[in-house]
């Protein structure tokens, strides 16, 4: 795990990414294409009734649902079963990368992506393409898992590491980047601790209190005898909300959920 000290991005060297099988096989798990994701209400909240929106990585579409009948929507993406999904609802989802899309002149009142950037090998080239696809003053909308959040000292991830996620981004990497580019105003929004991931943010939380009171020293993957025993002692009750406590307390960051979504205009 590298971190650059000039943007402030952390990034895996090499950034193995997966392939198409890869993805296809996450594809089987009914959790991998949520319908719900808390930074789709708050992005419907910033599409205009008479808007164009370009959804890169729209996945089978579910993105569209939350907007109005009225705008023009268009989406982007790679994997052939999510396509087929999509196109069967009526969408107009293309097999086409954003900076492809981009170079011939499609522009857009909304430019969106939803959980991809963390995928991209090269996300500067990457977030171009999705500027130059934007007509001017429009809305650029980034969500990525945030590094400001639980997630930075989850153990157990595998998958917030290559060859899923191959990028991760703090909130001033992220406002770094859209400065980069030239927007003027670069918003941040997080969203709180959904409800399926309470039990995860819970027991993060019990393990970095125990770490910060030296009974735990935390490793990307652990599947130690002392880690299992210690999740045993985490999901009592009362010891578990002692420990959340005490983990917020002393980083109040720590309270917000997995996504973290730029705003740039």
């Amino acid at each position: 795990m590298c971190h650059c000290h000039h943007c402030e991005l952390g990034f895996f060297d090499p950034a193995c990414v997966g392939d198409g099988l890869f993805y296809e096989q996450l594809q089987t798990q009914d959790w991998y294409y949520q319908d719900d994701k808390p930074e789709y209400a708050q992005a419907a909240t910033l599409v205009r009734q008479d808007s164009s929106v370009l959804e890169v990585g729209c996945g089978k579409g579910a993105f569209r649902r939350w907007l109005p009948q009225s705008i023009r929507y268009t989406g982007l993406e790679f994997n052939d079963e999510a396509i087929q999904k999509a196109r069967a609802a009526g969408l107009d989802v293309r097999k086409q990368p954003v900076e492809e899309h981009a170079a011939v002149g499609s522009r857009y009142d909304v430019v969106c992506a939803f959980q991809v950037l963390e995928h991209v090998e090269h996300p500067k080239q990457f977030f171009h393409a999705c500027v130059q696809a934007l007509e001017p003053g429009g809305i650029l909308m980034i969500a990525v898992p945030a590094q400001d959040s639980f997630l930075a000292i989850a153990p157990n991830s595998p998958l917030n590491m290559p060859p899923h996620h191959v990028t991760r981004w703090t909130d001033r990497a992220l406002t770094n980047l859209a400065h980069s580019e030239g927007f003027r105003e670069a918003k941040i929004w997080h969203e709180p601790v959904a409800d399926f991931h309470r039990d995860w943010h819970a027991t993060t939380l019990a393990y970095h209190a125990l770490t910060r009171f030296g009974l735990y020293q935390p490793r990307l993957i652990d599947n130690s005898v002392r880690y299992r025993l210690l999740g045993r002692m985490v999901r009592l009750p009362a010891v578990r909300r002692y420990l959340v406590r005490s983990a917020l307390k002393a980083s109040p960051r720590l309270a917000v959920g997995h996504t973290v979504m730029l705003i740039a205009s």
